[in-house]
């Protein structure tokens, strides 16, 4: 599978020098290069021409739907990338675990960034059973790998999964929430 990430860069505040300066410095940088060597210094650059008077009133700006507030400022300029990186899986038809239940233990470790994509991967359209086996780059050199080995599947009493009745919950615990 070739999954991909979509990257989107606003640009309509660089005029056509600077997206050429920028170009030319990344080049440099990609190619071990070092910018003082080749006189890349911060350079002071012309102001761009501000954007066209703003026609639309207060009244029409508050009340637009939500989402679609009319443009202000200079019309949007964007820069589209995007990057395809292969991940590798093995599917089982007959693995006693639903994907629903492997998203939720991802869920958890969401947080830590670097397994969203793992997440993010598995909630693609997979192919038919269970991942028993991922592999997706983190990194461009770091690969993290998920497996499911001798997996041991025990039935609990649901009893023990319930909330006593004499329970009370303390309101100071989780002040936060």
């Amino acid at each position: 599978m070739t999954p991909g990430r979509e990257l989107r860069k606003r640009r309509e505040h660089l005029s056509e020098e600077d997206i050429l300066r920028n170009k030319a410095i990344m080049e440099s940088l990609s190619k071990g290069g070092n910018l003082i060597e080749q006189n890349f210094e911060p350079a002071r650059r012309q102001s761009l021409t501000p954007p066209s008077p703003n026609t639309i009133s207060w009244e029409e700006y508050i009340t637009a739907e939500n989402g679609k507030a009319p443009h202000l400022g200079r019309e949007l300029v964007c820069k589209e990338s995007k990057k395809n990186f292969k991940a590798t899986i093995a599917m089982s038809q007959d693995f006693p675990l639903s994907i629903e239940s492997l998203l939720n233990v991802l869920e958890v470790i969401a947080p830590f960034k670097h397994f969203n994509k793992l997440r993010e991967f598995v909630q693609m359209k997979l192919p038919p059973g269970f991942p028993v086996k991922l592999d997706i780059p983190v990194f461009p050199t770091i690969t993290a790998t998920v497996t499911f080995q001798e997996f041991r599947y025990d039935e609990f009493d649901e009893s023990i999964f319930s909330i006593p009745n004499d329970y009370k919950e303390d309101p100071s615990r989780f002040p936060d929430l």
